[in-house]
């Protein structure tokens, strides 16, 4: 792929896509392009409300139907199911981990194989999340394994 930089006196900033087919390396482009514009609204534990890049999302996990959402540094709460997340932010590297849990592939450190066809991720936090024996085909075939 090609990259030009070019610096014009313009009123806002421009992205120009040339290709000769809309394909999966050109979609990728795109996702990350659109990223930088998503915002997830999300709050705290004092009702602050907070707009979050979903890259700073590491995992999502359900408990007692309120959904909470947690980065590098906080933990927040939103009013998006884990479902809507995961189909929102899909090509983002959010991925459905299991019935109560999303999390952003970006973020895993390693993955270990667990018995009956789960997987264990450990995220860049250092905190381990068990892919469901449901979801484990699917993570593989996401990562190319």
């Amino acid at each position: 792929m090609k990259i030009t930089v070019e610096h014009a006196d313009l009123p806002e900033n421009e992205v120009i896509l040339r290709c000769p087919a809309l394909d999966e390396e050109m979609l990728v482009v795109l996702s990350l392009l659109r990223s930088g514009l998503q915002r997830l609204c999300v709050w705290d534990d004092n009702r602050r409300t907070t707009l979050l890049a979903p890259g700073e999302v590491v995992y999502c996990e359900t408990v007692d139907d309120r959904v909470f959402v947690y980065t590098g540094r906080a933990m927040y709460q939103t009013a998006l199911g884990l479902g809507e997340l995961e189909s929102r932010y899909g090509g983002l590297g959010f991925f459905r981990a299991g019935k109560s849990a999303v999390v952003n592939l970006h973020h895993i450190r390693s993955l270990a194989s667990q018995g009956g066809g789960r997987i264990q991720a450990t995220l860049e936090t250092g905190e381990k999340l068990i892919v469901s024996r449901r979801y484990a085909p699917l993570l593989r075939e996401r990562l190319g394994l």
